[in-house]
């Protein structure tokens, strides 16, 4: 199915936002059901399953208890125990594997980023606000590159810089990092909902790869 370009960022930008709230701490019935509603509505948009199979995690998730969900994300994403430490934060990864000064860097270029678009996390939200660098903050940033992309292309407007930006940021803040964490996740024997959720992402980001860099867009 060929899609245009205004559709294929529609895509992207409903994917991107649908995996950073899977990867949110869905603690409270508000955000538990928006999360489920959004599952539904992309899994009925009829996605070609080889780039991201989305149904295969509604089926998953919808199987599960609320509570199941919650004490596996838990343990692995919050404990910071286990065979290799599972945190989803850029900078922590990178402080445990290479150190402070790539740590800090990286979360300073995140905040560069965050900032270019005037975004201020607001700490005052909620008990689980999700850390700048985290992949929850990451893949909605993503999401925001690509709406400012779907409002140049409603305008008729230039898409070198976004796309750019797109691409900078995709190499230097995901698939940086995110492809080895999915394979720890996935390997991880006390992995099960997010197992099938990181085997989607993962898909997902080699199919991105391609598309942003691959291809040279």
């Amino acid at each position: 199915m060929s899609l245009s370009t205004l559709d294929q960022a529609s895509l992207r930008f409903l994917v991107y936002d649908l995996f950073s709230t899977l990867f949110y701490y869905n603690f409270y019935d508000e955000d538990y059901n928006k999360m489920k509603e959004k599952l539904e509505k992309i899994s009925s948009l009829g996605i070609d399953k080889s780039i991201v199979d989305v149904e295969r995690i509604k089926d998953k998730i919808f199987n599960s208890n609320k509570s199941d969900l919650l004490i596996e994300y838990s343990t692995l994403f919050l404990t910071g125990l286990g065979i290799k430490p599972l945190t989803p934060v850029e900078s922590k990864r990178f402080f445990s594997l290479m150190g402070e000064k790539v740590a800090t860097f990286r979360y300073s270029d995140m905040l560069r980023f965050l900032r270019s678009r005037n975004i201020r996390l607001n700490y005052m939200l909620g008990e689980f606000q999700p850390e700048p660098d985290n992949i929850v903050t990451i893949l909605a940033f993503m999401s925001v590159l690509i709406k400012e992309e779907i409002e140049i292309l409603q305008k008729g407007g230039d898409l070198y810089k976004n796309k750019a930006d797109q691409r900078n940021f995709f190499t230097t803040h995901i698939y940086s990092w995110i492809p080895d964490w999915i394979n720890d996740v996935i390997n991880d024997k006390r992995a099960d909902i997010y197992k099938v959720v990181c085997e989607e992402l993962r898909k997902w980001l080699e199919a991105e790869k391609e598309y942003l860099i691959g291809e040279g867009n």
